[in-house]
């Protein structure tokens, strides 16, 4: 099912387009650092509590119950092969031959696993299903607003922060850093050096793709659903001339196939032809450098207060696994056991 921008007033579709992209990347940050199940459950029921209010539930049921049991397979690996030398056995899944134990760290790890899945593909619904495929081009080529000196301060401070703990680790267990023995002016280095790749991250990253590729990014987006509506009716128009379009011997199945692409592949392409066409007629190729934009994208009170939930949880998730409580819920339910 194609998945195309739904209207809506929700509170996702008030947020910024570069709100909804950050709440993917950080939801994607957050599935890396964070492995405990709960954690990741209270995430994932958070992104669908936010996708029921944005667009209609059974279109977006229907888009993530296909996933399911992809989700469940990797989750499945993840009980079956993850036994590390401490884990505690429950049993066998072959008992006679004793393959492949089940442990405890491996049902809670596969727990995980799914929601971590899950959240990050819901991450990418929501801002597709709520965001117009303009604004989000205009995301990641926008070159015309200025951006304030205080802004650009505190991303790079924020950026340099997660850096800074995600490179605390190398710091704590080393007594001698970058030839440096004193553990105060170890820190120091780091930091600086932290600030120092976040800056250079951020002047990368706050240029922007050219104005072309933003626009080649916008029409996908835009032309999915088209092409989605398109190949249904082609496979319609197909059976009505008497094709089996699954049929079960697989070399007819290749011949269905070739009757298939051969006229979507053509009416792609004819598509393309009369979209360069009409962009060019309205002068897109003149001057692009100096190309000013109609609107103005600017963060609102709901932004600062998402971005910075973002923030707080992705920090936390480091702090965490730099103390050696990434995952509570496996120590609780450890500490419990016999």
């Amino acid at each position: 099912m194609a998945i195309e921008y739904q209207k809506g007033t929700s509170f996702l579709h008030k947020l910024d387009a570069r709100t909804k992209l950050l709440i993917f990347v950080g939801a994607t940050v957050i599935s890396m650092i964070i492995i405990d199940p709960i954690l990741m459950g209270i995430l994932f029921l958070t992104l669908y509590f936010l996708g029921r209010q944005a667009i209609d539930t059974d279109l977006l049921n229907n888009n993530l119950k296909v996933l399911v049991v992809i989700f469940l397979t990797f989750s499945m690996f993840q009980v079956l092969w993850f036994t590390p030398d401490d884990s505690y056995f429950l049993f066998y899944l072959i008992p006679g031959k004793n393959w492949v134990p089940v442990t405890v760290q491996g049902i809670i790890r596969g727990i995980a696993v799914f929601f971590r899945f899950f959240s990050v593909v819901l991450a990418v619904h929501l801002m597709l299903y709520t965001t117009p495929p303009v604004e989000l081009a205009l995301t990641i080529t926008e070159r015309g607003q200025e951006r304030k000196a205080l802004a650009n301060i505190g991303v790079t401070l924020a950026l340099g922060g997660i850096f800074f703990l995600n490179a605390l680790p190398i710091v704590s267990g080393s007594s001698v850093f970058l030839g440096i023995q004193n553990t105060a002016l170890q820190y120091a280095v780091l930091a600086v050096g932290c600030l120092a790749v976040a800056f250079a991250v951020y002047k990368v990253l706050g240029r922007g793709l050219p104005a072309e590729m933003g626009v080649a990014l916008m029409l996908g987006f835009a032309t999915v659903g088209i092409l989605s509506t398109q190949t249904q009716q082609i496979t319609n128009a197909q059976k009505a001339r008497g094709y089996d379009v699954q049929p079960k011997n697989i070399i007819a199945r290749v011949k269905v196939l070739t009757a298939l692409l051969i006229p979507i592949f053509l009416a792609t392409l004819e598509r393309s032809q009369d979209i360069s066409i009409a962009i060019l007629s309205r002068g897109f190729d003149y001057n692009i450098s100096e190309r000013t934009y109609r609107r103005e994208f600017s963060f609102e009170r709901n932004d600062y207060i998402v971005l910075g939930m973002m923030l707080f949880v992705i920090v936390g998730g480091l702090l965490m696994d730099y103390f050696g409580v990434s995952s509570p819920t496996e120590m609780f339910i450890l500490n419990r056991l016999p």
